[in-house]
């Protein structure tokens, strides 16, 4: 292959590339972490949920002091949502099958848990964004 052809076959692959990353919206990742709180108190049970720039669902449990982690978020404004179902509900509630063997007890109560709005469930109903920029994001979630 002459020096040319070698020239415009590296640029062009180059080109390729950069294309690529530019239509995957690949502008990076970040972490984020912080504390989840509702009128000054620590949320202590439930998820936060990070819908990111680029339409990727990132998801982390909220430990009982309030904070949570999420890593991965893709760069750019990211869609939030806290979700805290009753700890105490059916749901949570191990249930015994025919056939099998007794269910474990449940866990321990979640002390301090207390319910916070529906419209944090979502995010597109939560009206939380967030910046996400590469690397470590400092980000409180302060719920009103």
């Amino acid at each position: 292959m002459s020096p040319t052809r070698l020239v415009r076959s590296r640029v062009g692959r180059g080109l390729l590339a950069v294309a690529a990353l530019a239509l995957s919206g690949c502008g990076g990742r970040g972490d984020a972490a912080g504390k989840v709180t509702y009128q000054g108190k620590p949320v202590v049970w439930g998820t936060v949920q990070f819908e990111d720039a680029a339409g990727m669902l990132r998801q982390a449990n909220i430990a009982p002091d309030g904070t949570y982690s999420v890593p991965g978020v893709a760069v750019g404004d990211a869609k939030v949502a806290v979700s805290s179902i009753n700890p105490a509900s059916s749901d949570f509630q191990p249930r015994a099958a025919e056939d099998r063997p007794a269910p474990p007890p449940p866990p321990p109560a979640v002390r301090g848990w207390f319910p916070i709005p529906d419209k944090y469930a979502a995010p597109h109903t939560s009206g939380l964004v967030l910046p996400i920029k590469p690397g470590a994001n400092a980000l409180d979630i302060e719920l009103k």
